[in-house]
């Protein structure tokens, strides 16, 4: 699962106000009692946090894994094949997606060719084949 550049930026937005927010409540709680806040305050946010992301990336992978399933359920029989094994290995060279599928290389290249054409698969040349990797 990749993710995406605007969600990197958010979660390191966020874990900067955090860091934030703790250091404004440490000011504090040193103004008013005279000392600093326990170290278990700080081991606390930091499972929290890992906790949370934890969550979010488990609620994450269901409705990617959910919206690949219902995607591959209205593809031709061929096509699903081929998306079947890309779910399975997120990234494979052609040679070995034929040998997989167990469709000839010419029905191959031309279902890559389609999912492509409709963006939801990425073929990179690589030597003499291609590698073909899932974008769903």
């Amino acid at each position: 699962m990749e993710v995406s550049e605007t969600k990197l930026a958010i979660a390191f937005t966020a874990v900067f106000i955090l860091g934030i927010l703790l250091s404004i409540l440490n000011g504090y709680y040193i103004e008013s009692t005279g000392q600093s806040m326990p170290l278990v305050t700080y081991g606390v946010a930091a499972v929290a946090m890992v906790v949370g992301a934890l969550i979010i990336m488990l609620f994450q992978w269901k409705i990617t894994y959910k919206q690949a399933s219902e995607f591959v359920e209205m593809l031709p029989e061929d096509e699903r094949k081929v998306i079947k094994v890309l779910l399975k290995e997120r990234k494979i060279e052609q040679r070995y997606l034929v040998a997989e599928s167990g469709l000839s290389k010419v029905k191959v290249s031309r279902i890559v060719a389609r999912l492509e054409q409709r963006g939801k698969i990425e073929k990179v040349s690589v030597g003499n084949t291609n590698l073909i990797k899932l974008k769903i």
